[in-house]
């Protein structure tokens, strides 16, 4: 089968599924470059499965970025008060 027939029979399935098979693919291509999954990685991918098929999640976040690119993350300082603190006093 060709990459086109593929896709024009994923096509053909509802949103959800096709979710589905992303994800799998992803996981797919994740343990090829980055060797095998540990048990506790794949425990919580099966758990994140569960749950969305479940509904409790619209989604499952894909993980594209690496551990590193993870930690190299930096938050952006914003000026003026939290939003958590505007929130409380506009409740007042």
């Amino acid at each position: 089968m060709t990459p086109t027939e593929v896709l024009n029979e994923i096509q053909k399935m509802p949103s959800a599924e096709q979710r589905k098979i992303v994800e799998e693919l992803m996981d797919y291509l994740r343990e090829r470059e980055n060797g095998e999954l540990n048990e506790e990685e794949r425990r919580e991918r099966e758990f994140e499965r569960k749950m969305y098929e479940e509904g409790f999640f619209a989604n499952v976040a894909t993980r594209d970025e690496t551990d590193a690119e993870f930690d190299e993350f930096e938050l952006l300082e914003i000026a003026g008060e939290p939003l958590s603190e505007t929130i409380i006093r506009e409740r007042r």
